[in-house]
């Protein structure tokens, strides 16, 4: 890493975000040029040198140009060090020439050699800071030469030096940063994915299972037929498991509305009537927030079926102010809700799922008094979803 400098970052990583933070190192030099030239011009009274003023605007518009390219990336990597080394080659002979006439102008250049030099040890690892370094001294006493003054050797190659440290020590910096946050992002994707297996063995294999262990009015009148309803839905929800563990599950057709109302059919084949209330019918929401609203709504309602002794169920559908809201209103035997510990079905099915798409949800019941739960999403995503 130190030997290939930030471009061996970028490469080693192979990941779009290190590549698009490589580039925008470079406003670290810049950054320590623009400093340097307040400093610079403090100390050469540029107020009193109109000639200074010229060459205070020369070097602060490449340096500004470089920044606009950090953000705007219009060009590579290779052709930004070459017109960055340019412009130092350039300013500083130029600088040389005039010196007799402006002598502030020898203390303007010397922030573009250190940052050219930072700028190569950056993008190019530790050699070509080498590299960088001896091209600058080269540089420095070409620049006395022509200019006809003298230069301390020690004092120039001690300041390279520690430019390339500093860059080196960026480099480092980045580099650990980046270590520690691309393995605790994959801690926390290894983490999230096993909650979303455990969230989907809950709503799927788990529901299946205890809606068929539920008691149905025709068990008693017709077991044969309440034995063939089992076997027919068993295969239903195989055959979608199966779909799923394959990859190859269809999407679900329609919209919020229309998968809503889907699901108040399936609860009603289970036995528990849900009515579908549609009070102000949202625009286009995002397949993410369906599919969100729809199984925490579809948790919401297998609770209901589950432990309310109801046989209804409202669900209610409007959008206002770009949120849309679901809420599902039983008039069963309710529960103290500060009195009884969340499940996994509320924790993960509903708020954790309500969560990752930035909605939230809220449950209000007491004894006896039923129970609702409104689930709200904002109809744009800030973030992609799973």
């Amino acid at each position: 890493m130190l030997l290939g400098g930030a471009g061996a970052l970028a490469g080693g990583a192979g990941l779009p975000l290190v590549q698009g933070a490589v580039p925008r190192l470079v406003l670290v030099p810049v950054a320590f040029r623009l400093a340097l030239f307040l400093q610079a011009v403090w100390a050469a009274d540029a107020l009193a040198a109109p000639a200074l003023w010229i060459a205070v605007v020369l070097y602060l518009l490449p340096n500004l140009a470089e920044v606009a390219w950090v953000f705007r990336r219009t060009t590579g990597i290779r052709r930004v060090l070459a017109a960055d080394t340019a412009y130092t080659l350039v300013t500083s002979l130029a600088a040389a020439v005039f010196a007799a006439d402006t002598p502030g102008l020898f203390t303007l250049t010397w922030p573009n050699i250190l940052g050219t030099v930072m700028v190569w040890t950056l993008l190019r690892g530790a050699p070509a800071g080498v590299v960088a370094i001896a091209a600058a001294v080269l540089l420095r006493y070409g620049m006395a030469a022509v200019s006809g003054t003298t230069v301390p050797a020690t004092w120039i190659l001690l300041a390279l030096v520690a430019a390339a440290a500093t860059a080196l020590a960026i480099v480092l910096l980045v580099a650990g940063s980046m270590r520690f946050a691309l393995g605790l992002g994959e801690q926390r994707g290894r983490a999230a994915e096993r909650e979303r297996h455990r969230r989907d063995v809950h709503d799927t294999v788990l529901q299946v299972m205890e809606s068929l262990a539920l008691p149905a009015p025709g068990d008693a009148l017709d077991p044969r037929g309440s034995l063939d309803q089992v076997r027919r839905t068993a295969r239903a929800h195989a055959l979608r498991l199966r779909l799923s563990l394959d990859g190859d599950a269809p999407a679900e057709p329609g919209g919020l509305e229309h998968r809503l109302g889907a699901l108040a059919v399936e609860m009603t084949a289970d036995g528990l009537r849900v009515d579908l209330v549609v009070l102000a019918k949202p625009a286009d929401v995002p397949e993410g927030v369906v599919h969100a609203l729809h199984d925490a709504a579809r948790e919401a309602l297998r609770n209901t079926l589950k432990h309310a002794r109801t046989a209804k169920a409202v669900m209610c559908l409007e959008e206002r102010e770009g949120v849309v809201t679901v809420s599902v209103r039983d008039h069963g035997t309710g529960f103290d809700t500060g009195a009884r510990r969340a499940g996994f079905g509320i924790e993960n099915s509903i708020h954790a799922r309500l969560a990752e798409i930035g909605g939230t949800a809220r449950i209000d019941s007491a004894p006896g008094q039923g129970t609702r739960v409104v689930l709200t999403a904002p109809l744009e995503l800030r973030f992609p979803v799973g």
